[in-house]
């Protein structure tokens, strides 16, 4: 019995649907994994037994057809859900300081990039580098169209007439602390802090930081008081 050999267009045509085949097959690998691909494949071969037997009135093969176009489905479903984010779940913002190169004066403003997210608030603390004393709080950071900024902080000791180089060369970590509403709140407002005994120059000192440490910032004092006064 001698076999007919193909045309050449029946040939490019296998050729150019295998070749489509393997593109579909690539794409879906790339963008969904091996899962989705697979399903995929295995849905489509399904789909074109159950067409051929359906025509050939094979009720087996079209039931086997059937069995194998639900687990392809089955599986496209499995690899969708594995890609799709649990809900209530967002990435956390990225806030980061702009960089200080140089020693910087008693008192200037800090500024940073991106964006405080609603409901949240960023509050500004300092201490010693490679200290273990408690975190002294400056205040709460302003939101910005470039990101934010915390104007008019004072880092470390307050340079005086008789001593105007107090404080250089001191090695001062600057915390930017993402918290709640509530939270900062509670912080920001003095009213609710109680200080025993009050002294005039008694300080509010946290043994531990509230919230999510978003960034930290080291600095060194230079000499000088800078061009702003602490409120």
């Amino acid at each position: 019995m001698r076999i007919p050999r193909p045309s050449l267009g029946a040939t490019a045509d296998a050729v150019g649907l295998a070749l489509a085949a393997l593109t579909v097959v690539s794409f879906l690998v790339g963008h969904g994994g091996w899962l989705l691909g697979l399903s995929c494949a295995v849905t489509a071969v399904g789909s074109l037994a159950l067409l051929l037997s359906w025509q050939r009135r094979r009720t087996v093969l079209a039931a086997l057809a059937v069995l194998v176009v639900g687990l392809g489905a089955a599986g496209i479903g499995a690899a969708v859900a594995r890609s799709v984010p649990p809900a209530g779940t967002t990435a956390e913002p990225v806030l980061r300081f702009n960089p200080q190169l140089d020693p910087v004066p008693y008192c200037q403003s800090y500024s940073g990039t991106g964006t405080i997210p609603d409901g949240y608030q960023l509050l500004l603390f300092d201490r010693g580098s490679d200290s273990e004393a408690p975190y002294y709080f400056h205040k709460q950071a302003e939101r910005t169209d470039r990101g934010w900024v915390a104007p008019t902080l004072g880092i470390g000791l307050e340079p005086t007439t008789g001593k105007p180089d107090r404080g250089r060369g001191s090695r001062i970590d600057l915390f930017a602390q993402l918290v709640t509403e509530e939270t900062a709140q509670v912080m920001r407002d003095r009213a609710n802090i109680a200080i025993f005994p009050e002294t005039p120059d008694a300080q509010w000192l946290l043994r531990q930081l509230p919230g999510r440490t978003a960034d930290t910032l080291q600095l060194v004092r230079a000499a000088g008081a800078g061009t702003c006064v602490p409120d």
